[in-house]
């Protein structure tokens, strides 16, 4: 795969904090795969040169940890880590998280108890 845009990286490295929260990880890690995210969308300087520098722990948010996830990211558009969160947490639980004041652990609870893994499953058992 070309490589991809920090967008896409950002939105990549959101989707695994959200995927790693429904498994039950570390809250401060998830929170800091999306300060991560947040960071990249601000950047000053093409990605490519930055990680060509190895100046991705510079920027706030990104130690040595995410800075390997990152580079992977934009490599290839994937991490084994990703991978595996994506084999373990449905991708219809992710919509959980487009509900205003639906928390993470509140969506863990549902997807626990109730085996909600949708929108339409979360309206099914709300009846």
């Amino acid at each position: 795969m070309a490589k991809i845009d920090p967008r896409t990286v950002a939105n990549l490295l959101r989707e695994y904090a959200q995927r790693a929260s429904m498994r039950g990880d570390n809250p401060y890690r998830t929170k800091a795969y999306l300060r991560a995210a947040d960071s990249l969308m601000t950047l000053s300087q093409p990605l490519d040169r930055i990680i060509a520098a190895g100046a991705l722990t510079r920027i706030p948010g990104i130690g040595d940890a995410i800075a390997d996830i990152v580079t992977k990211l934009y490599q290839t558009g994937t991490h084994p880590s990703l991978e595996k969160l994506r084999e373990d947490v449905p991708a219809g639980v992710l919509e959980l998280f487009t509900i205003p004041g639906l928390r993470p652990d509140k969506i863990l609870k549902l997807h626990q108890a109730l085996g909600v893994n949708s929108l339409a499953e979360l309206e099914a058992a709300a009846r």
